[in-house]
């Protein structure tokens, strides 16, 4: 996956700054707060958040959770903070989630990572197998809509229905795609003008 690897920019300390001082607006933390509480309803027992960032949703998560995260400046940060993360290494190895328990987790969410990779198909094969080999029993992924898309520049492939009907089987790895929803709204169209709205997707077992 070295066509994944994240810049300088996003090891570094000052983008892990910055990153944590986003999280940490009032403003930004209330408006963040209607989408963690929208996606916790999907959440089911202990928990990886793949690519947790700055820590919104791991901080939410129930006992027992972990995320996975490349900056090491966020980790320090967060495991400050009590919250329990591995070091990514931006390589096959996270997507196979190599040094997770197995029968320790019961959900995945892999949350705005997905539309970063030149071949998230591929990507998410390998994760599905690695989530049922650890006995992972749901799977959410969050990606942006058009707009959100179109705004970062490092975004690498759109994902919607149409991309996930045309590239991910309904039936994989031994999970089945149970919903794709929006937030907010229920309307994929919305992503087109509003620059938050996201796309869901939920694999179950």
């Amino acid at each position: 996956m070295s066509d994944t690897t994240p810049t300088v920019q996003e090891f570094g300390r000052e983008y892990a700054t910055e990153q944590l001082r986003r999280s940490r607006h009032p403003l930004r933390r209330f408006i963040k707060g209607f989408y963690l509480r929208d996606l916790m309803r999907d959440v089911r027992g202990p928990c990886i958040d793949f690519g947790c960032g700055a820590g919104q949703l791991l901080a939410c998560l129930p006992v027992g959770s972990t995320g996975l995260e490349v900056n090491p400046y966020l980790i320090e940060a967060l495991r400050a903070m009590g919250l329990q993360v591995h070091q990514a290494h931006a390589t096959m190895q996270d997507v196979e989630l190599k040094g997770f328990a197995g029968g320790a987790y019961r959900t995945l969410v892999i949350a705005h990572v997905l539309e970063h990779l030149p071949d998230p198909a591929a990507a998410l094969r390998v994760l599905l197998a690695a989530c049922r080999n650890l006995g992972i029993e749901r799977v959410i992924a969050v990606v942006p809509g058009a707009k959100g898309f179109a705004a970062d520049h490092t975004h690498k492939t759109f994902i919607d229905r149409a991309w996930l009907d045309a590239h991910v089987a309904e039936r994989l790895e031994g999970f089945e795609r149970r919903t794709i929803g929006c937030f907010p709204g229920r309307w994929e169209r919305i992503g087109r003008y509003f620059v938050f709205h996201e796309i869901r997707i939920a694999e179950g077992r």
